[in-house]
């Protein structure tokens, strides 16, 4: 019997580089757009970069059509000076410490790029 509990996926993208981050999310807007799964992506680090850059905007907007919020880690925002940037897309900031917590106490398996 196939079970029809969703998978509980997190996206953790640490890479500013596109070639590194962009693959992982294609794979989360699909795993969500293709087998429903509960997917959450968090951009921290140097990733936060990439998701300021503007290089993942197609993306993103693909993440949103296909109903998953990405976030971003507000420390980080700050620490790089990316507000400006974070302030034209939609990627919602917040504590990164409390979002990986909650992935693990929620059972996500964490997939990082």
């Amino acid at each position: 019997m196939t079970s029809t509990i969703p998978a509980k996926v997190a996206f953790l993208i640490l890479t500013d580089s596109p070639d590194r981050g962009i693959p992982g999310l294609v794979m989360a807007s699909r795993l969500k757009m293709n087998r429903g799964a509960d997917v959450r992506v968090l951009f921290f680090g140097p990733g936060v970069k990439l998701a300021g850059s503007g290089a993942a905007d197609q993306q993103l907007a693909d993440l949103i059509d296909s109903g998953v919020k990405p976030t971003a880690c507000s420390g980080q925002v700050e620490q790089f000076g990316l507000a400006e940037e974070f302030a034209s897309r939609p990627i919602e900031l917040l504590a990164a410490g409390a979002e990986v917590e909650a992935y693990a106490r929620e059972g996500f398996t964490v997939l990082s790029f």
